[in-house]
């Protein structure tokens, strides 16, 4: 039953040091409903060594059209409201 928790552990663990595809990445993206959703995934992004910032990466994909100008403007807005400190 250990053994497996460790098998697992290090999978997990390897998971989150690829690069996502960028399908997975809208997948995520679209699926944060909330400020702290995109904090985790921008959290777990920076773990990922050749992953560039959440900011740069969505503006690629909203470049390239992958995702709306609809959901970047929200994703961007959230990201730059928790960039900014509170008064």
């Amino acid at each position: 039953m250990t053994e497996t928790l460790r098998r697992n552990d290090v999978a997990t663990s390897q998971l989150l040091q690829t690069l996502p595809s960028e399908d997975t990445l809208i997948d995520a993206l679209r699926g944060c409903r909330h400020t702290e959703e995109l904090e985790a995934l921008e959290q777990r992004l920076r773990g990922v060594s050749e992953a560039p910032p959440l900011f740069e990466w969505i503006c690629d994909l909203l470049v390239a059209r992958r995702i709306s100008r609809g959901l970047a403007a929200r994703l961007l807005t959230q990201l730059h409201s928790q960039q900014q400190p509170s008064t």
